[in-house]
């Protein structure tokens, strides 16, 4: 690190609180590089207009994660021809796209976009591994990532008859000889309206009807394709929307029901109400909801547009401490505010394999919920007292790498002590405070260091030297332990 890194100072600056807000929602980790970044932009608002242009920003390190995986990107049929014989498995497959997603959290710099990017993947939920659909699950990934920050009725598009999609939801056997309802009816539950919107048993039916003729050839080649002989053909009628539906071609009706879908009011009201679950609070105030439902149908189902509004909200800025990181996101926090990365794949001991059972222990594991409706939202789900004790353990592990972590950047205790001393037991839990948390350390939080050491505040070190390793690493992991620790 160079000499004017942060953290050499006794007290780094902090962010003013509405930047470390809006970074703390937007990003998996306000580490020392979004710091300069917000500083550099000129405010926050400037900062998240250049990370909503995504596409702008260099991001070699992401970029390469798919490359640490030796088969991430096999053509279906390979991936298929490879369980056959044994070579690997269906699990390995998903084990590496969960390793992939969350090595590219901690690595990315487009951090609003990976943000987006998870709240999507969660929204338009696909397990990973799942045998029906695991060899088209990066593919699929690609959509999500290239619509994240566009338009939603073209994420829609692309991802409702997707072929991994297709295979997770059985639209694959959807013929008009034998309709499957399954994804005709998640379409219309979890995906769009809801069931507030009030369809009925007809427009799944309908909704079944218009999505037939797409094939995925399971447990062969897993090849993809349209087949038109199996298309319904016929008048349909969905919650106001209507077609004659006479080509044995549909996808063109497909895309006109998606659209009409992906603009309803229900659909705003109900993407509105869960962007404000995840990003301002668990019961989200019905003016922002509707604040933001209104800027996703005035742009057309423009995401950029819709988030502007959320974040520029009164309730969004109110919202501090309101949020509490899934055990996904304190892994990938941890991790970057420690200054923690991957960088490759050479065994188990590897960093980026190691963060799945990290998040595992903690209860929850990468693109592992069993349903079709993605992880919960709300904090609430997240904050058992054995998911805050599991925390407290994972914090001092990372602190202190006693997982003994390879394929790993980590940056040493020396470029990450402030250069001027002599400083006491409390000045060192202010420094990592404001390193770790983004803000000076409370009376309460240095009381809490001191107690951990069963030492006064006022235990003074005279130099860098003098702190041990092992109280280097229980002072961050006790700041990281605090209440303000698991909060984002």
């Amino acid at each position: 690190m160079s000499a004017t890194r942060l953290s050499a100072s006794a007290s780094p600056a902090v962010l003013p609180a509405e930047h470390q807000h809006v970074a703390s929602r937007f990003t998996f980790g306000v580490d020392e590089a979004v710091v300069a970044d917000l500083k550099a932009s000129g405010g926050w608002q400037h900062w998240f207009e250049r990370q909503l242009a995504w596409t702008r920003i260099p991001d070699p390190d992401a970029v390469r994660t798919p490359s640490w995986f030796a088969r991430i990107e096999d053509a279906p049929a390979v991936a298929w021809s490879r369980i056959v014989s044994g070579e690997t498995s269906g699990w390995q497959y998903g084990n590496d796209f969960s390793t992939y997603t969350m090595a590219r959290k901690v690595v990315s710099r487009r951090q609003v976009h990976e943000v987006m990017t998870d709240f999507w993947s969660n929204l338009l939920y696909i397990p990973a591994g799942e045998d029906r659909s695991f060899p088209w699950r990066f593919s699929y990934d690609q959509v999500i990532r290239t619509h994240a920050l566009g338009r939603f009725r073209m994420m829609l598009r692309e991802a409702v008859v997707h072929p991994s999609m297709s295979g997770w939801l059985n639209n694959n056997t959807n013929t008009k000889n034998g309709i499957n309802e399954n994804l005709g009816r998640e379409l219309l539950e979890l995906y769009t309206v809801g069931r507030p919107a009030g369809y009925d048993e007809n427009d799944v039916k309908s909704s079944a009807r218009i999505l037939t003729g797409f094939k995925v050839d399971i447990f062969g080649t897993y090849a993809a394709s349209y087949k038109p002989s199996d298309h319904y053909v016929g008048p349909v009628s969905v919650m106001g929307f209507s077609a004659k539906n006479a080509d044995p071609d549909g996808r063109a009706v497909v895309n006109d029901y998606l659209d009409y879908l992906a603009r309803h009011p229900a659909t705003a009201n109900r993407i509105a109400r869960r962007l404000c679950t995840r990003f301002v609070s668990d019961t989200p105030s019905d003016a922002i909801v509707a604040a933001v439902a209104k800027a996703y149908l005035a742009s057309d189902t423009d995401i950029k547009a819709t988030l502007r509004a959320l974040v520029r909200h009164p309730d969004f800025i109110a919202s501090v401490g309101q949020k509490v990181r899934t055990p996904i996101e304190d892994v990938i926090n941890t991790a970057r505010v420690l200054g923690v990365a991957p960088k490759g794949i050479s065994g188990d001991r590897s960093f980026a394999r190691q963060m799945i059972w990290m998040s595992t222990a903690i209860g929850q594991q990468q693109f592992e919920w069993p349903r079709p409706d993605g992880f919960p939202e709300t904090s609430s789900t997240w904050t058992s007292p054995a998911r805050l004790i599991r925390s407290w353990s994972f914090h001092y592990n990372m602190a202190g790498n006693w997982s003994g972590s390879q394929d790993v950047t980590m940056t040493t205790m020396a470029d990450q002590m402030p250069t001027t001393w002599p400083l006491t037991l409390g000045d060192l839990a202010d420094h990592q405070a404001r390193m770790l948390l983004g803000r000076p350390a409370s009376s309460a939080m240095r009381k809490a260091v001191a107690a951990t050491f069963d030492a006064p505040e006022t235990l003074s070190f005279a130099s860098a030297a003098k702190v041990p390793d092992w109280a280097w690493i229980t002072v961050r992991a006790a700041i990281l332990n605090s209440p303000e620790g698991l909060l984002r």
